[in-house]
């Protein structure tokens, strides 16, 4: 599949490398895509990645990720310019109490969006793999088609996929990680994983579904 990465930082270049070792093509969409940082990224990456502007990339995936500062976000999406039947996931989180969600429904241009991977810090991303369980990403948005799609993205990278629902179920989520990251990284730090165990399913790590 071709991916897009708006976004080269933690998050974006972390996914982006993993889904290229996965075979997929990725596009990371900068401002300076020949600068040291992004050849350092691209030599991490391997041959499925490659660097270009954001309006480039934008029209390359026909899945985004957006994985940007709150700062940049209306920027980005202005030169990303129409996402008509393009998945845009996005991962991107506001702290000052305004809603990401609701920013990127408001400023992408008829993208199908789904939000995801915001409540999983990149060192999680990078190995979610904890013994023989795997953690958990939650999934939440209106279009199923979008959300099975980037479901498989997550497998594909060693992630367990929960759909969530709409955007207010995300939003509880968001705030029940929120109160368990206050509690928990003081003594685990940042790179711990949730999973959610359900009965009557076939274990997506041993079954790679």
């Amino acid at each position: 599949m071709k991916i897009a990465s708006i976004g080269s930082g933690n998050m974006g270049g972390t996914l982006g490398k993993r889904w290229a070792a996965h075979g997929h093509q990725v596009m990371f969409g900068s401002r300076d895509p020949q600068s040291d940082k992004m050849r350092t990224l691209l030599q991490e990456a391997g041959t499925n990645a490659q660097a270009r502007t954001v309006q480039e990339a934008a029209a390359f995936g026909e899945v985004i990720l957006l994985a940007v500062l709150p700062s940049d976000v209306e920027r980005v999406l202005e030169e990303a310019g129409d996402l008509r039947n393009k998945i845009l996931i996005n991962c991107t989180n506001r702290f000052d109490g305004k809603s990401a969600d609701m920013e990127v429904q408001r400023l992408a241009q008829n993208a199908r969006i789904v939000r995801a991977y915001h409540t999983l810090p990149w060192e999680v991303l990078a190995n979610p793999q904890y013994g023989t369980g795997n953690a958990t990403a939650f999934l939440s948005g209106d279009d199923a088609e979008a959300k099975e799609i980037v479901a498989r993205l997550s497998r594909d990278i060693g992630l367990d996929p929960v759909d969530v629902g709409d955007s207010a179920s995300m939003e509880k989520i968001e705030a029940a990680i929120g109160t368990l990251w206050s509690i928990l990284s003081p003594q685990f730090g940042r790179d711990y994983g949730l999973r959610i165990l359900r009965r009557g399913m076939d274990n997506p790590v041993l079954s790679g579904s």
